[in-house]
């Protein structure tokens, strides 16, 4: 599995965050995705990881006060369940949520789950 190389990299990532995030579509044969996002340094496998920082940063690390600009999102039910689970700052973080789409996700998270 492709997070098995990144955990064990994760240990050496130093005191500042890190997080296993992933993106599951819930219909029949939608892609599964993973990232390492680790902060402080930024970096892990996420290839939008500074500005995914810097959104968790500004809600201290809270996925559930992540809130995204206005978006035009089609109405097309395609459910996509988005889920964290690692360290901010020391505190552990668990976070599990399902959007509508992957349009609906992103509006709301931002590039923390672009990946």
């Amino acid at each position: 599995m492709a997070l098995v190389p990144a955990l064990a990299n994760a240990e050496t990532a130093g005191t500042g965050s890190m997080m296993n995030l992933t993106a599951r579509g819930e219909t029949r044969g939608d892609a599964f995705r993973a990232a390492l996002l680790t902060c402080e340094p930024a970096g892990g496998s996420h290839p939008h990881a500074s500005a995914a920082c810097q959104t968790l940063d500004a809600v201290n690390g809270d996925f559930n006060l992540l809130s995204g600009g206005h978006s035009m999102c089609p109405l097309v039910y395609k459910p996509v369940k988005l889920t964290a689970k690692g360290n901010w700052h020391g505190r552990p973080v668990t976070f599990e949520k399902t959007f509508s789409n992957d349009c609906v996700a992103e509006a709301a998270t931002g590039k923390v789950f672009a990946f």
